[in-house]
């Protein structure tokens, strides 16, 4: 297992009490922190669990390098991810790798709840988790299919044969879904239904903090485009990405950077997206941008 953190000591040490009260008992856990200055070192090292390694790097920032440092750093046959803030169910590793062997699946997923600071479980913005197994690209593509990191388990050669995560500085914060995409090209996923991970919404939560999101998730569908895909999927791929630009444009007017949102609106026309979707976009940012001046 993989935990990346930066200065978040008090909840990586929930995260880790997670992974300790797992009932399935033969783990590694590799901590990769990103040079954090509060004290996680320390903590860390004084829980002196041998089944514990700790890497300590510079700050980089970039989530995809850590996850793939800690990969490279452990030795188990497969692979789980828990973000630093986020929490397992007990049976977390037991349910899913006696599923996956049992079905002979090289990756998988499950079901998640969302939870406030208080640990309090609050209503999946998402909607309801719908487990989709099989060859399940489309249902991925299409956010059918909601695979999040904390649940993901995936067979360490399978990984390799992917390319791990992609470390390109556009896609942080989408870095897992652009993975996920590739796992689904690759091999038929096995969805568990049970809840497995618990996703604790915060305002230092990392997707909260990038106000670019629209274009990270643009640039995630770029990538898989550019992987050459069946004709059907690169048409859906395209789709999606349009929806993201025209809504990077909107934004963008809102913020008065009208020459950016000229380009974004130029390259979802380019990928395919209606012109009257565009219309109503522009039109939606003017009339925000006209009454928040």
């Amino acid at each position: 297992m993989v935990i990346p953190t930066y200065n978040r000591v008090a909840l990586v040490q929930q995260a880790i009490a997670s992974v300790i009260a797992q009932t399935y008992r033969n783990w590694e856990l590799i901590i990769v922190d990103d040079g954090s200055d509060d004290g996680t070192r320390e903590a860390i090292i004084s829980m002196n669990n041998p089944r514990i390694k700790l890497l300590t790097k510079p700050h980089v920032g970039n989530i995809a390098l850590l996850r793939n440092t800690g990969v490279d750093a452990g030795s188990g046959e497969w692979l789980a991810f828990l973000d630093s803030d986020d929490i397992w169910f007990p049976r977390k590793l037991e349910i899913q790798l006696f599923l996956l062997l049992q079905e002979g699946k090289r990756w998988g997923y499950g079901g998640f709840e969302l939870m406030n600071d208080d640990m309090r479980t609050i209503p999946n913005k998402a909607g309801q988790y719908r487990p989709v197994s099989g060859w399940i690209i489309k249902e991925v593509l299409t956010t059918e299919a909601s695979v999040t990191i904390g649940t993901l388990m995936i067979q360490r050669t399978l990984f390799e044969e992917a390319g791990g995560f992609n470390p390109d500085a556009k896609l942080i914060y989408r870095e897992d879904y652009e993975l996920v995409l590739r796992l689904a090209l690759k091999s038929e996923a096995l969805a568990v239904p049970d809840l497995l991970v618990r996703i604790r919404e915060h305002e230092g939560r990392a997707t909260n903090g990038f106000e670019d999101g629209h274009d990270r998730t643009a640039a995630m569908y770029e990538y898989f485009i550019r992987s050459r895909p069946e004709k059907v999927l690169a048409k859906i791929a395209r789709r999606r990405m349009a929806a993201e630009l025209a809504e990077s444009a909107k934004t963008s007017i809102m913020r008065k950077k009208y020459l950016q949102a000229t380009r974004r609106l130029g390259q979802a026309l380019i990928n395919g997206d209606k012109l009257r979707h565009l219309f109503s976009v522009v039109r939606r940012g003017f009339s925000a941008s006209t009454l928040n001046a």
